[in-house]
């Protein structure tokens, strides 16, 4: 009937606004009101055990600039990225702050029942991921990432006067129109509804969720897409956890030590990993091949330069902007800028099965051989594929293991498969800790030597900025 279809619409309407996490909150909130139809918040929240994936835009301010009014389209079609693949793989949205993008990972109760939660620390928790939780928000990570070098899906619905105005803000820098910053911790949290009668909403409050905000904002300083966090990485399969980089491990103050100005040395102790992806690879066919000497050892070459200050010293952090050196495909920008059209442009590979058919549409330029940066040296021609379309997926999908053996994981991860490069690079990461710079330095430049890499940079550039001596108060860790 035609009430029945306005209440059911209503809902849907309602679940859309709160989340598929915040719906549930507020069910249970009116449960327990002495009416039904009452809002009660005068009730204590809960504590849940869930993995926080915490997203971010990058240069959102320059699209704001550039986009005006338009920028609403440029927002909710990331989201629609973000929050249907995420969602497909058992993940929950929670929150959207402008720029960025809170989501949930409900993980079993473990021990939370037990455990007392004024007193109890995040080594308290066991926690478990008996449905794969941890691998599926990895893998949405992963597939976002895939996602957000479909250029023309992000910009065939703006006018041509507000796309232009986008690319030529975008134009110095290198990558896909749409780049995000992922980080990616499991913790408690209280859940619950905040706000009154006349408007609420249903959130997480919990230091885990500003850990996954701290996560994502680090990814900046050490030049990648996705930090995690140990407890995060923990719950990961153990292949997995084999494929995933330790990139860092640095202090954790309370806020009484950080607003006592006082340098405290004690704290807990978190381990950063990445998961490395070298998204290009699913566009380009090398012609000389730019991994074909992975497996091949490199003479050291002269250092680069020294860069701002780091916190480990005592000093400020600064933002690693680094990238990689190697050919890309044909971007939007390119096209545009130099007359091309916007029709036909190119989408990714499928996102998966189960999918809705609101895509971008499918490439018909010919991708002929593209040289990008031909002035760097060590730069390789490659010719750049036409890919299907964006598609998304419209409901859950069922998770295999298998994914992470695929053939587009077996391209991006490629670069990082040579068994040496993670060696490489543990072993520079030891060398740091240990003062032991010098060989610390031979670790980090092979590396650079073949291909940017953030992190090795950011070490490198840290021994460099002390001319190759350790500060007589180093510490083996950073600090938030």
């Amino acid at each position: 009937s035609f009430l029945m279809s306005t209440i059911l619409r209503i809902g849907s309407l309602m679940k859309v606004g709160f989340g598929s996490a915040g719906v549930e909150i507020i069910r249970n909130n009116l449960e327990k009101g002495q009416k039904k139809d009452t809002l009660f918040l005068n009730s204590q929240g809960s504590t849940v055990a869930c993995i926080f994936l915490f997203c971010d835009i990058r240069q959102f301010t320059d699209a704001t600039e550039s986009l005006q009014e338009e920028v609403f389209i440029f927002t909710n079609k990331i989201g629609a990225v973000v929050h249907s693949l995420c969602h497909s793989l058992g993940g929950s949205a929670n929150k959207n702050v402008g720029d960025a993008f809170l989501l949930s990972w409900l993980l079993d109760d473990g021990n939370l029942a037990k455990a007392d939660p004024a007193t109890a620390t995040s080594e308290t928790f066991e926690f478990s991921a008996k449905h794969n939780q941890a691998d599926k928000a990895l893998l949405s990570v992963v597939r976002i990432s895939m996602a957000l070098h479909h250029d023309n899906y992000y910009l065939e619905s703006m006018s041509e006067t507000a796309r232009d105005a986008l690319l030529a803000k975008l134009s110095k820098r290198k990558g896909p129109v749409v780049q995000m910053g992922f980080g990616l911790h499991a913790g408690k949290a209280i859940q619950g509804a905040l706000g009154s009668q006349r408007k609420i909403d249903a959130t997480y409050v919990s230091e885990s969720v500003e850990r996954a905000e701290f996560l994502e904002s680090s990814t900046k300083k050490y030049g990648v897409k996705m930090l995690m966090s140990d407890n995060f990485y923990r719950l990961l399969y153990p292949n997995n956890r084999r494929r995933c980089r330790k990139v860092d491990q640095i202090l954790i103050n309370n806020e009484e030590d950080a607003e006592s100005g006082e340098t405290i040395y004690e704290g807990e102790i978190m381990n950063l990993y990445t998961f490395d992806m070298d998204i290009d690879a699913l566009w380009r066919n090398e012609e000389k091949g730019d991994n074909a000497s992975d497996t091949e050892s490199i003479n050291d070459s002269s250092t680069r330069g020294s860069r701002k200050k780091n916190s480990r010293f005592g000093h400020d952090s600064r933002e690693n902007t680094g990238m990689l050196k190697q050919g890309r495909r044909r971007s939007v920008r390119q096209i545009i800028l130099q007359g091309g059209n916007l029709a036909g442009l190119d989408s990714s590979d499928e996102m998966g099965p189960s999918s809705s058919r609101n895509v971008a549409k499918e490439s018909n330029l010919d991708r002929s051989s593209v040289a990008r940066n031909a002035g760097e040296s060590g730069e390789e021609k490659t010719k750049t594929l036409s890919a299907p379309e964006l598609v998304l997926p419209s409901g859950p999908m069922l998770y295999n293991a298998n994914v992470w053996l695929s053939e587009e994981m077996r391209k991006i991860r490629h670069r990082y498969s040579d068994g040496l490069f993670f060696q490489k690079f543990s072993s520079g990461l030891q060398s740091y800790y240990n003062k032991d710079w010098e060989d610390a330095k031979r670790c980090f430049q092979t590396i650079l030597n073949k291909f940017e890499d953030g992190p090795s940079q950011y070490f490198l550039d840290q021994i460099n900025k002390s001319n190759g001596v350790p500060p007589r108060h180093f510490k083996s860790y950073g600090t938030e």
